[in-house]
């Protein structure tokens, strides 16, 4: 089985409702899931983390990635928040 993102928290494993934070019913709050064959999604059960972490934390730098995260810590003066607040 492929390890895909899940469709329905789009990778993050939770989504806010109603101002609370809830952990997504389709991946049980990992963000990810087995697609089988037939193309339906299956939660990862616990008992195969350990043998699927690795690819897990690969998919995770990817996504995380694609959404502009480069690993590096920003300065305190090139933080955007900082920088608002400064009136810049």
């Amino acid at each position: 089985m492929n390890i895909v993102r899940c469709i329905s928290c789009d990778g993050y494993g939770w989504f806010e409702e109603d101002g609370e934070t809830v952990e997504c019913d389709w991946c049980g709050g990992i963000g990810y899931v087995y697609r089988g064959a037939d193309g339906a999604d299956r939660r990862i059960p616990a008992g195969d983390y350990e043998a699927v972490a690795a690819q897990l934390e690969r998919l995770e730098q990817e996504r995380l990635r694609a959404l502009g995260y480069t690993g590096q810590a920003r300065r305190p003066w090139e933080q955007k928040i900082r920088q608002q607040r400064r009136g810049t």
